[in-house]
């Protein structure tokens, strides 16, 4: 709560930018920049043998998790839903007059989801695996060998596999991914909020309104729906060494050529909110928000093509952020697409909440928000509370307890230092603790001010 990146128009709702809980109230202007947030989500971190060598703790014969069997990551990580989500405010400035208040903030949001099967997982990590290599007609061992696929193949063998060779990789691909749902955003998010406060005897009520531009980067998305396999991508990559020395031999012509340059998605958002403040005492909040979408120009990928040749991205399977990069690289899977413009949903965000000033050293709060969970980025449900001690005025912490759909509760804790009732403000957050006391956690992530000042 205390460390949101908010700006009082970022986050649930834009009406905060009059109501600011944890601020002064007579503030008139913030600014900054560099507040960034990012956390990694896998069931795969509950166990205790990773963190065993995390905390670098001895258990005897606990089962040391840096192995060389490709099956053990198999078990590890399929079927389970893995979630990386990273936010960063480039810049931000918000102002009050009285009764109203304005805002902006420039943001980077990149989020990427991935649930894997057996056979996918199999596929990536080694290349191969004893219950299904009868679907290669031959396997590429990493001397350079072929060996022809006729099973029984020892685990030592099947680790030396690089790649396999198919014939019909329309049916392969089909069935190797048909339950596995890959998924990732990128965009940035230029946002305007605008607040008013209404006196209404003891009450206060705050009403707010927040419009938002959105410039995609990259999109990418691999799931299995009614209408059958459907796999899509749009990617912006003109800032890169190659494309710009590509300029030498002067500017872009061909739409291939000009589509890496800039935003390959762009769409729009509104956000709306209102919160009921009793003598700065209590409160109660609620918003809708994501109303809009995003238009992507890429590609519909295809399985036209056959198979001849194929080799596992990843080099390192014990890394969970390797083997999802690998997996959401359209070149691991395809060699086929047509240009397609497709619009995305954000999913309406629909969110309650409430808080209390128990004594000038604490504040208490909770909040639920409920979305579209089949979207890439939204949980369904997000249930939270906080507590936010101040035990001087220059010195803020929290802690609460929260939980996103079927995931298991998290333990948020964070520090805020500031120069004064007013002034410069810095801190960070850990998106959970609970391996502190206990012997594992499901996520770890953070959340950071750099460089905020409130005056």
């Amino acid at each position: 709560m205390s460390l949101a990146g908010d700006y009082r128009s970022l986050g649930w709702n834009p009406s905060h930018i009059t109501f600011s809980p944890l601020l002064d109230s007579n503030w008139n202007s913030a600014a900054g920049g560099f507040e960034m947030g990012m956390r990694l989500s896998a069931m795969a971190l509950e166990r205790e043998d990773i963190w065993d060598a995390i905390w670098n703790r001895s258990k005897g014969e606990t089962e040391d998790w840096d192995t060389n069997a490709w099956s053990d990551y198999v078990d590890l990580l399929s079927n389970e839903r893995i979630a990386i989500n990273a936010d960063v405010v480039s810049a931000a400035w918000a102002k009050k007059w009285n009764n109203w208040g304005i805002a902006y903030s420039n943001t980077q949001h990149f989020q990427v989801e991935a649930f894997f099967s057996d056979e996918t997982l199999a596929l990536l990590i080694q290349g191969g695996s004893q219950q299904w290599t009868y679907w290669f007609d031959a396997f590429v061992t990493s001397s350079g060998d072929t060996l022809p696929n006729n099973g029984g193949f020892s685990a030592d063998q099947l680790l030396d596999f690089n790649s396999g060779l198919n014939l019909d990789g329309d049916a392969l691909l089909s069935e190797i991914l048909d339950d596995t749902k890959l998924g990732f955003s990128w965009h940035r998010s230029h946002c305007l909020g605008l607040s008013k406060a209404w006196e209404i005897g003891e009450l206060t009520l705050h009403t707010g309104v927040s419009g938002r531009l959105l410039l995609g980067s990259g999109y990418f998305s691999i799931q299995n729906t009614e209408d059958g396999f459907d796999a899509f991508g749009a990617f912006a990559n003109g800032f890169n060494v190659s494309s710009i020395a590509a300029l030498s031999g002067g500017l872009p012509t061909e739409f291939e050529q000009l589509r890496t340059w800039g935003p390959v998605g762009q769409g729009w958002a509104l956000d709306f909110g209102g919160v009921l403040e009793w003598e700065d005492k209590a409160w109660g909040t609620i918003s809708i928000t994501d109303i809009g979408n995003m238009e992507w120009r890429g590609e519909q990928y295809n399985f036209n093509s056959l198979i001849s040749n194929w080799s596992t991205p990843v080099s390192e399977p014990t890394n969970i952020l390797d083997l999802v990069i690998g997996a959401m690289d359209p070149n691991t899977w395809f060699d086929a697409a047509e240009y397609q413009v497709r619009t995305v949903p954000h999913g309406i965000t629909f969110q309650l909440g409430g808080g209390v000033r128990v004594g000038p050293l604490l504040t208490l709060a909770a909040e639920a928000s409920f979305d579209n969970p089949d979207l890439i980025g939204n949980p369904g449900a997000r249930l939270g509370a906080t507590a936010v001690v101040t035990p001087v005025r220059f010195l803020r912490g929290d802690i609460g307890i929260s939980k996103w759909g079927n995931e298991t509760t998290r333990v948020p804790a964070g520090l805020m230092v500031k120069t004064g009732k007013r002034g410069f403000e810095c801190g960070i957050q850990a998106s959970d603790i609970q391996a502190l006391w206990k012997s594992s956690q499901p996520e770890v992530g953070f959340r950071m001010v750099a460089m905020r000042w409130v005056w």
